[in-house]
């Protein structure tokens, strides 16, 4: 284990030990250690697949009125007929293809375009000819009930998070409800800054460690995604008080961890480092039926792909 010890920076009247500079100084180690600058990552090179193969639009933009971890058995990604949908499928088709898992695209009721389904699946298959690509279309279902009852217990669930649209409704969103009754991983994709920025192939993922059971399980679960798409980890450790803890990195499996320490508010902390990650990993406890006030407000304000671990 080797440490090393970083500058803090004031911001805001708070100390914060990782900061802007400190995230640009895990990429450029990663840059470093990997020997060729120009090394695109696995994950990347799936994400510039796409970049490479379609024109995307502002998916959040209103549409218009007209240590090792078995790989999940399937990866299951809930669409609608918004083109946020296919932001979902594109994350749900890059996961299945580093995890070498079958996907599953889902649509409660049939969709409004008959050829929806049939245009995604193409989507992918340019991308990744040898996926293993099925659809399925259930009616009488609303779109969370749909995914609790599609997936395995441990196949890991996608599902696309609108900006704004907590806020308009009294009821839980449907990204909400799966995360908090799903036994599994869900990945909640909520990013509106797509397509991404060319530094992401150096970006880590996040980790958020509250000392829990649940933290351990989220912990070994990043390990093994840091080990399929070729990136780092930054662990942070939130606490309530000022503190003087020097940054260390520790080695799991070949991946790089980060360990920092920073003392705010959990939710303003885990947010603001989001923007700086490639995607983020809590761990959430099993079998509660909702959601905590931390994790709930992630989900619904993180700026990156969060994976809930149960």
């Amino acid at each position: 284990m080797v440490r090393h010890r970083s500058g803090a920076d004031l911001r805001m009247g708070r100390e914060v030990v990782m900061g802007d500079l400190g995230y640009f100084k895990v990429e450029q180690q990663a840059r470093q250690r990997h020997g060729d600058l120009f090394r695109v990552a696995p994950c990347t090179e799936m994400i510039n697949s796409y970049l490479g193969t379609f024109s995307y639009v502002d998916p959040y933009e209103k549409a218009p009125a007209v240590e090792e971890r078995a790989a999940a058995r399937t990866v299951v990604v809930g669409v609608d007929d918004l083109p946020a949908g296919r932001v979902a499928v594109d994350q749900a088709a890059i996961e299945a293809k580093l995890l070498g898992s079958a996907l599953l695209i889902v649509h409660a009721g049939a969709p409004r375009h008959p050829s929806l389904l049939d245009g995604l699946v193409q989507r992918v298959r340019l991308l990744a000819p040898d996926l293993e690509v099925t659809t399925r279309v259930t009616a009488g279902m609303r779109p969370a009930e749909m995914l609790l009852s599609t997936a395995g217990e441990n196949d890991l669930i996608v599902v696309g998070h609108r900006q704004g649209f907590a806020r308009r409704t009294l009821r839980r969103s449907v990204a909400e409800r799966v995360v908090a009754q799903h036994p599994g991983p869900v990945l909640v994709v909520r990013r509106a800054g797509w397509p991404l920025p060319p530094e992401l192939e150096y970006r880590p993922l996040l980790v958020g460690m509250r000392g829990s059971a649940a933290s351990s399980r989220a912990y070994e679960f990043a390990v093994a995604e840091a080990q399929a798409r070729g990136c780092d980890i930054v662990v942070l450790h939130v606490v309530p008080g000022p503190v003087e803890v020097p940054e260390w990195l520790d080695w799991r499996g070949g991946v790089a961890v980060w360990n920092r320490t920073v003392a705010g508010n959990p939710v303003n902390e885990l947010v603001d480092a989001a923007g700086r990650a490639d995607a983020m990993v809590l761990g959430r406890s099993a079998g509660r039926g909702r959601l905590g006030s931390v994790d709930r407000a992630v989900l619904h304000h993180g700026r990156c792909p969060v994976f809930f671990v149960g």
